[in-house]
């Protein structure tokens, strides 16, 4: 009776057709699709044209001979502090592979090969010291990424604009430009330094700043905004106020475009900046700092 039912059970079972077996593959995880891949070799052929779609990836980097890439459960890299292998790991299982190349060459062969893939999308990536390979990969589409240490030249092309950017440095490049909400953050005992000209031309919905500027900064950026006429309605710019916003406002009071006063119990709540016709900046008090957002007029 079992074997009768089994064997009818087995009739029941069809195989995936080819397009599923292609959906299937694409949407597992990136360890499970490597073992996959070293398992069955009928799917070898269309795996390596298929993009990925990854959870999380980080990028470890300290020196040429410390490169850590990690792609959800999956990493390569050097653990050990051996120069002649390389590690591989999933889920904390770990193997050495003996290479013919350098780590770093090693690292750049297995990036490339993974993350050049027209398609691969990837949810958050984070970053401190950008390797080159990274920087040689096709653009990806990234939805939120953190980047740490990077100078202008050694920035990440995405695809498409990111939602959500985290990075330490305010400089000039369109991936942070056009990203859709920006935050600068950096360790207390470590300094920001704000131009107020690069923050003016990112185009951004909302941008903050997690550090104190002083009134100079804002009225600053607040001055060059305002001469924006391009500036997306509703984007918003937060930072903190080193000084009193009373000061701050009596400051840009005295700007030329200033429209519109606003005063409670005999001190300035909001200023109103014209940009043109249809288009105003308002800067106000929010706790713990100061907002400065456009808005319709």
């Amino acid at each position: 009776m079992g074997s009768k039912a089994s064997k009818n059970q087995s009739k029941g079972t069809k195989p995936l057709t080819y397009p599923s077996l292609v959906s299937v593959v694409e949407f597992i995880s990136f360890g499970r699709r490597k073992q996959l891949y070293a398992k069955c070799p009928t799917i070898r052929k269309f795996e390596e044209r298929l993009p990925y779609h990854l959870e999380r990836v980080e990028i470890k980097t300290i020196g040429p001979s410390y490169i850590i890439l990690k792609f959800d459960n999956f990493a390569i890299g050097s653990y050990h502090d051996n120069k002649n292998k390389i590690s591989l790991g999933c889920s904390e299982n770990w193997v050495e592979r003996s290479t013919g190349t350098s780590l770093y060459e090693a690292t750049e062969k297995f990036a490339l090969y993974n993350l050049s893939r027209p398609g691969t999308t990837i949810k958050t990536l984070e970053t401190k010291y950008t390797p080159t390979c990274i920087l040689n990969c096709i653009p990806m589409a990234i939805e939120k990424l953190i980047v740490y240490a990077n100078e202008e030249h050694t920035w990440i092309r995405t695809s498409r604009p990111v939602e959500n950017l985290e990075t330490d440095f305010i400089i000039r490049h369109d991936t942070i430009k056009y990203a859709k909400h920006v935050t600068v953050t950096r360790p207390p005992h470590l300094p920001i330094r704000i131009h107020a000209d690069i923050l003016s031309e990112w185009n951004c919905e909302s941008i903050t700043i997690e550090r104190k500027l002083t009134d100079v900064e804002v009225v600053d950026y607040c001055r060059r905004v305002s001469k924006r006429t391009d500036r997306p309605i509703g984007s918003v710019f937060k930072s903190g106020l080193s000084g009193y916003s009373r000061e701050l406002f009596q400051m840009l009071s005295r700007e030329s475009n200033t429209r519109k006063i606003v005063f409670f119990g005999g001190l300035i709540q909001c200023v109103t900046i014209r940009i043109n016709k249809s288009t105003e900046l308002n800067v106000y008090e929010m706790e713990p700092g100061i907002c400065v957002k456009v808005s319709a007029r």
